[in-house]
């Protein structure tokens, strides 16, 4: 008789490629090492914006936030708005109350790993449609808990507590055959102190301890040999220093722009959406009719020296917005432009005035996994997809800013403030370690979005269609 093949799944969430591997050779997470000497290390990217909750979606639906119409944790859609503003579907924000929309705001053609793999328990990721109650394992006192961890900025007792709720359920005799947790400690204390803070590296070591106190669990059952176990991240983080407040600067330069939480403001000709800190989307409202803008309307709209304005600020690295062809993109910095185009499955980038993403010149590639093979060791790996994916939705916006590095887009509202932030298309927030106890997998460059048909295959479970492949 076959033993039943079960996967846990670690989401360490902000955890970063580069400090990952650094604790990891310090000796400091033994049991992680465990895994990877026995399995494989390796990085992955992530999706535009690399930014908590649209950035779970590649690895529970299979698609990219652009797809799934979730294009920040934040949104705009302008098309909804100038309809009604009174439209729940105008906007959202997902750092509060209206995270529990997110689970009717995703397809309902695209089902989860929870509604697909069988016996499904969830750990503090608000993706949770169709999962009861019972196995939404850290629901109860979850709001209560991350605001005192939030305003008092002390964070572990969140994960020690996800930690004992896997433990009780593995005790109390249930079995599983998904269980998805999330670690947000790491993110947390790599915003409100630093990447590399011995309170960020203690989250990490959080992890560790509770991967070897669970792995020892399902060894006793006997269970262990016959289970996938995954760990990865959602994004990576940088340092921040100074901030740009980009819904602020839209208003003070004559567009006055509605953002959260100041959403009510009378006619206002801009809506402004941050993600992450270094993600910012603008959507012009100053034009007859609801249409997103390509970039001649965008120059007359906004007015060439305004954009020309927002492009020198030091905290932006650069600007994308949609050429005037269908599917073409332009990247706009303080040097000049490039434009990206999608002519069937051929990706090209190309510089016009300058060479934005520095790939060193034009670059063309047939399949999108070519072009993130083409990209993945630059300093904005996959961009060129990812530009593609997300800007396939509306609410993408007219304009989207990928922050500089040491830089963020949000100042006063964010309380207490943040010192890190992620969401741009930088390495450092794009790339993310990927861990699995499996040897002899793909070695070609890897997605997020990949970890879904690979573990559907793993269970033995025809994958939906997805934007991922599977890593065997």
């Amino acid at each position: 008789m076959q033993s039943k093949k079960r996967v846990l799944f670690y989401l360490v969430d902000g955890a970063h490629s580069e400090v990952l591997p650094e604790l990891i050779e310090q000796g400091l997470l033994p049991n992680i090492k465990r895994i990877i000497d026995e399995g494989t290390y390796r990085k992955a990217t992530t999706c535009f914006p690399s930014t908590t909750g649209p950035a779970y979606l590649p690895f529970l639906t299979g698609h990219f936030p652009g797809t799934q119409d979730i294009t920040g944790i934040r949104w705009f859609d302008k098309k909804e708005f100038k309809r009604t503003r009174w439209n729940k579907n105008a906007m959202r924000s997902y750092c509060g109350p209206e995270a529990a929309w997110f689970n009717t705001d995703m397809h309902p053609d695209k089902p989860t790993l929870f509604e697909l793999m069988g016996e499904s328990y969830n750990m503090y990721n608000m993706i949770t449609r169709n999962v009861p109650d019972e196995y939404d394992l850290g629901k109860k006192g979850k709001g209560w808990l991350y605001t005192k961890a939030h305003f008092k900025q002390i964070h572990h007792p969140v994960d020690l507590q996800g930690h004992a709720r896997i433990m009780e359920m593995l005790e109390s005799g249930k079995d599983f055959d998904f269980l998805f947790a999330v670690f947000p400690s790491v993110d947390w204390d790599s915003h409100y102190h630093h990447i590399r803070d011995e309170r960020t590296i203690e989250a990490y070591k959080i992890v560790d301890r509770s991967l070897g106190t669970v792995r020892a669990k399902l060894e006793s059952k006997g269970w262990w040999d016959d289970t996938l176990f995954v760990m990865t991240s959602d994004h990576g983080l940088t340092p921040t220093t100074q901030h740009l407040d980009l819904g602020d600067w839209m208003t003070n330069n004559g567009l006055k722009s509605v953002y959260y939480p100041v959403i009510w403001k009378q006619n206002p000709k801009s809506a402004v959406m941050i993600s992450g800190n270094s993600f910012g989307s603008i959507h012009l409202l100053n034009h007859e009719g609801d249409h997103v803008l390509r970039e001649t309307e965008i120059v007359n709209i906004m007015g060439a020296e305004r954009l020309e304005k927002l492009i020198k600020e030091d905290a932006v690295d650069f600007a994308i917005y949609r050429g005037d062809e269908e599917q073409t993109y332009i990247v706009h910095n303080s040097a000049g432009k490039a434009k990206i185009a999608v002519k069937g499955d051929v990706f090209s980038y190309e510089p016009l005035t300058a060479d934005v993403l520095k790939y060193g010149g034009k670059i063309e590639a047939t399949g999108h996994r070519a072009i993130l093979e083409a990209t993945f060791e630059t300093d904005y790996p996959d961009a060129v997809f990812q530009i593609y994916q997300l800007f396939r939705s509306r609410r993408a916006g007219d304009i989207v800013i990928s922050a500089t590095v040491g830089y963020d887009l949000r100042d006063f509202w964010e309380y207490p403030e943040h010192v890190g932030s992620h969401g741009s298309l930088h390495r450092q927030h794009i790339h993310v370690p990927m861990i699995y106890n499996q040897k002899g997998w793909d070695t070609k460059p890897a997605r997020t979005a990949d970890l879904f048909d690979s573990i559907l295959k793993w269970k033995g479970i025809t994958p939906e269609k997805s934007e991922g492949e599977p890593l065997f």
